[in-house]
């Protein structure tokens, strides 16, 4: 049976399952308030960041968040997106646990119809996929990236799982590779904002 999750919060996932992290912090602060000095102990200070150096995926983002939060978002010069909203924290938060190495994927996301699984994979692909040379993904989340693999199987394309790959200081990486012959059709069914091809990939 399929969970309706709408295409763009199915997409927004994606995006924050690759380059989103829940940042939660406390802190003491001396507050004045009504002339009277109040010391504020364990503040709460939560947030959802995410961060690409790509400016057209983060005003893409940005469009997301307002189409299915109504939230207006802004860009930083160190080009994150922050999410204060405490009630959007909690609904992203009720499906995926943020985290590079944290994330897995979300139940509501295997269960639901092909088209919300494509924009999770546009998504994901968009946050920690390339198309230059060859199609593929990189994670240092092994069981999110053996989950993304079961997505890559639902679709029947073909692909391969390499890893870990180490390097000196470095979590180990992993890497999902699409083959040839059927790169063209993913990229053409996930139509990536981001990582599009910059020449048509040669099969």
């Amino acid at each position: 049976m399929s969970i309706v999750v709408s295409y763009d919060f199915a997409e927004i996932l994606g995006l924050l399952c690759a380059e989103g992290s829940h940042i939660v912090s406390y802190s003491n602060y001396w507050e004045r308030k009504n002339g009277t000095l109040y010391f504020r102990r364990n503040k709460l200070s939560e947030r959802i960041e995410f961060y690409n150096k790509d400016i057209n995926l983060l005003y893409h983002y940005k469009k997301l968040l307002m189409k299915e939060f109504n939230y207006g978002a802004n860009i930083t010069k160190c080009r994150k997106i922050n999410i204060g909203n405490r009630e959007i924290i909690r609904k992203i938060t009720s499906y995926v646990i943020l985290g590079h190495l944290s994330w897995r994927l979300p139940e509501a996301i295997i269960k639901s119809d092909d088209c919300t699984k494509l924009r999770f994979l546009r998504g994901y692909f968009d946050g920690d996929g390339t198309s230059s040379g060859t199609v593929r993904f990189f994670s240092s989340n092994k069981i999110g990236l053996l989950g993304v693999s079961k997505l890559l199987e639902n679709f029947t394309f073909v692909h391969t799982f390499q890893g870990p790959i180490l390097k000196p200081k470095r979590k180990p990486a992993y890497v999902l590779q699409i083959s040839r012959k059927d790169a063209d059709r993913f990229i053409r069914l996930i139509e990536p904002v981001s990582k599009k091809p910059k020449s048509k990939i040669k099969i």
